[in-house]
């Protein structure tokens, strides 16, 4: 069979009507048993909160753990990649440190510190506005 039609002026664009699509397995090995069966309410462990002493909700300190106290300035230094470092006053220790955020787990100080910063630089930017 030949073609009569000309082929300049017609393109042909790969449309696929989302009828026709298939959902993609992406874990096809992954196993589809249950670790444990259907635990029944009876089998449940239940327990008082009021049995509880005082002050076990709070989490134990690891070992080679820190608190931190305040963070006082930032620093990026680049390596192969930004890595962005604080000076932290540790909790009853005299000297800070300086540290990448990666090893910091106080998710609310770091928070604090960066909104007062951005905070901080918005109202210099505002005060150099204003002189012009």
């Amino acid at each position: 069979m030949s073609s009569n039609c000309q082929t300049e002026g017609y393109r042909f664009y790969p449309v696929v009507h989302v009828s026709r699509l298939k959902p993609v397995n992406e874990y096809g090995d992954r196993p589809k048993t249950r670790l444990a069966p259907d635990i029944t309410e009876n089998s449940r462990l239940d327990f008082d909160e009021e049995l509880l002493p005082e002050g076990s909700w709070e989490p134990d300190h690891l070992a080679g753990e820190y608190e931190v106290e305040a963070i006082l300035t930032p620093m990026s230094t680049s390596t192969e990649r930004a890595v962005r470092e604080f000076k932290v006053k540790w909790v009853g220790y005299d000297d800070p440190t300086w540290e990448p955020a990666s090893n910091l787990s106080c998710g609310g100080l770091l928070y604090d510190y960066l909104r007062r910063k951005r905070r901080d630089h918005r109202f210099q930017m505002v005060q150099v506005a204003d002189e012009d």
